[in-house]
């Protein structure tokens, strides 16, 4: 009984501490204020950038995919389009600002795509047992089953003459790396890869702090949503918007939330969150040599999963690859800022343009080009 005592005191005691830090992760909970008030051009828009939600199945699993803008029937012009490979969490919802304005900046040419992770949102019919928990299919809900999955999605649902410009978040970079032997190389048009973890998560400084919570107490994330799913979604709305007061957080950012907090999506984002810690560890050299010419990562300066010296040692490395560091202090999680996702998704565009102009859009100006690529 004392041992008992002992050990509930303890993990009372972790509980405590660790919490709010394993929600921080779970939730893409990183505290934010707004830093940068850039000035964003006001468009005219004459075409429709709202947002269509699809349940598509890949394999075995059904799959959450959002979209602005539909592909156009074949004509004369290539077709190209823009495919949001998310972070943990993979709830595309946290991507809906992000994806409207990049869509806006195209001026409705470039449809703009997110595809979820699998698992990461429980659908109609599905419920979470025990069994789930303790022993989840690696084979479906895995590091390299979530890379099967979203090559088996574009094999399945993009044509082979569309051009495909990937924009992965976090963890998505990771995937879209490790996806790029597995396409059509002269599908590939361009990688975007926005505070990429794509190597050394484990000891990176949030690494360091949430490893041991993922690889030992993984089971009272996943308890703490049980808990917190018995609360209305009024008090939840509450507490998300209490804990957010200093933050221009998106209208998406809401259903996203209350997408993430259930005991199935926590269950799978987290089971996710422990393999990247185990697998994503070296820099796959060869990967990242192999197709450097359609890569370009960029880095945040004060980015606790994919630091700075991350940067110095990967252009130390590979000179000539086209890797920038953030100088407007965005956060690792720039969706959950209005502001800061609007500008990422500006450098996006501009960025894609500096390399692909003919292809993506018939204007461009320098002056725009020098706000994105000034050092």
């Amino acid at each position: 009984m004392q041992l008992f005592k002992l050990l509930s005191a303890q993990l009372s005691h972790i509980f405590y501490k660790q919490t709010k830090s394993v929600l921080h992760r779970c939730l893409h909970f990183y505290s934010a204020k707004r830093v940068s008030q850039t000035k964003m051009p006001a468009i005219r828009k004459d075409y429709d950038d709202s947002v269509h939600e699809e349940l598509i199945k890949v394999g075995q699993v059904k799959t959450h995919v959002l979209k602005v803008g539909q592909l156009r029937e074949q004509s004369g012009s290539q077709r190209v389009l823009m495919l949001i490979i998310p972070g943990n969490p993979g709830v595309p919802h946290y991507y809906e600002d992000f994806m409207q304005e990049l869509y806006t900046h195209c001026e409705g040419q470039v449809p703009v795509w997110a595809i979820g992770h699998a698992g990461h949102l429980q659908t109609p019919g599905d419920s979470l047992s025990i069994q789930n928990i303790c022993s989840t299919p690696e084979d479906m809900f895995g590091l390299e089953a979530q890379i099967k999955h979203k090559v088996d999605f574009i094999r399945e649902n993009i044509p082979s003459d569309v051009l495909l410009v990937l924009i992965g978040h976090s963890i998505g970079c990771y995937m879209i790396l490790n996806m790029l032997d597995q396409l059509n190389r002269s599908q590939v048009l361009r990688c975007f890869m926005l505070f990429p973890t794509i190597e050394r998560m484990a000891t990176s400084p949030n690494g360091l702090r949430m490893t041991p919570v993922f690889r030992y107490l993984r089971w009272l994330v996943v308890f703490t949503a049980f808990i917190l799913s018995f609360l209305p979604n009024v008090f939840k709305r509450h507490l998300y918007k209490w804990w957010y007061r200093h933050v221009d957080y998106p209208p998406c950012m809401e259903k996203a939330i209350l997408e993430t907090i259930t005991p199935w999506t926590v269950n799978y984002t987290t089971y996710l969150a422990k393999l990247e810690m185990n697998k994503v560890t070296s820099l796959q050299k060869e990967l990242i040599n192999k197709h450097s010419e359609k890569l370009s990562l960029y880095y945040g300066a004060v980015d606790h999963w994919a630091p700075v010296e991350y940067y110095y040692d990967l252009v130390s490395e590979f000179p000539k690859l086209d890797a920038r560091l953030c100088n407007l202090n965005l956060k690792h999680a720039f969706v959950l800022d209005t502001q800061e996702g609007r500008e990422m998704a500006k450098i996006v565009w501009l960025w894609a343009q500096s390399h692909h102009h003919m292809v993506l859009f018939e204007h461009n100006s320098e002056e725009e080009e020098a706000w994105v690529f000034d050092n």
